[in-house]
């Protein structure tokens, strides 16, 4: 019985499609695998799925971020100043206690061994006060003593006497003490070992000059 319905049915499409062209059988083509899809989603969705518990799909949520865009703001301009003149110590220690020239011991009253501190001084023709450029001072010497700590710093200067070729120097006296400081507490260092008594470093004083030329 049901091969007599098969070959009725095979018979009647036979019959049915025999005057059939490209565009007939592509659209029955279309419509079988429409059919065919709907098909296999009704038996995945018949099919025993991975549930997590929840009974719920899982949501997918784009996230968008914005940058805020802000007005420039005018820009404040800072108050500079010459340094030039003033004096700067750098690398000083913030507990670091104040130099007491009493502590430093003078290495030239040690006569069981001959010591030398030798200097790294970096000095110029610009370290020549402004002030007293045209003053026709020529040449000028100031002869210092060095306050030295036992890590080889120079720590303070104390000046002793200024001279010059020519001219009077005591309304620029100021200027050359400063300029004298300046140059051995922030551009001057002692290249070699600090003085030693007993094997131990000692703060210690030396004498030394330095000459201001224009030239």
């Amino acid at each position: 019985m049901m091969a007599l319905l098969r070959n009725d049915l095979l018979y009647w499409i036979a019959r049915r499609t025999e005057r059939w062209y490209a565009r007939e059988w592509l659209a029955a083509g279309a419509v079988v695998l429409a059919l065919l899809v709907v098909f296999a989603q009704l038996i995945f969705m018949l099919l025993p799925g991975k549930d997590d518990g929840t009974g719920e799909a899982p949501e997918i949520v784009a996230e968008m971020n914005f940058v805020e865009f802000q007005e420039p703001t005018e820009t404040v301009q800072s108050e500079t100043r010459d340094l030039s003149d003033e004096i700067i110590e750098t690398d000083k220690p913030a507990d670091e206690k104040p130099v007491n020239w009493a502590n430093a011991v003078d290495p030239t009253m040690d006569f069981d061994q001959r010591f030398t501190a030798r200097l790294q001084v970096e000095s110029s023709a610009d370290d020549y006060p402004a002030s007293a450029r045209r003053s026709n001072l020529g040449t000028v010497t100031a002869a210092v003593t060095l306050y030295i700590s036992a890590d080889g710093r120079i720590r303070d200067v104390r000046i002793n006497n200024l001279r010059t070729s020519s001219g009077n120097i005591d309304a620029f006296r100021d200027d050359f003490v400063q300029a004298v400081r300046k140059i051995f507490l922030t551009k001057s260092r002692l290249i070699s070992s600090p003085y030693k008594s007993g094997g131990e470093a000692k703060d210690f004083t030396w004498d030394t000059i330095i000459t201001f030329t224009l030239q």
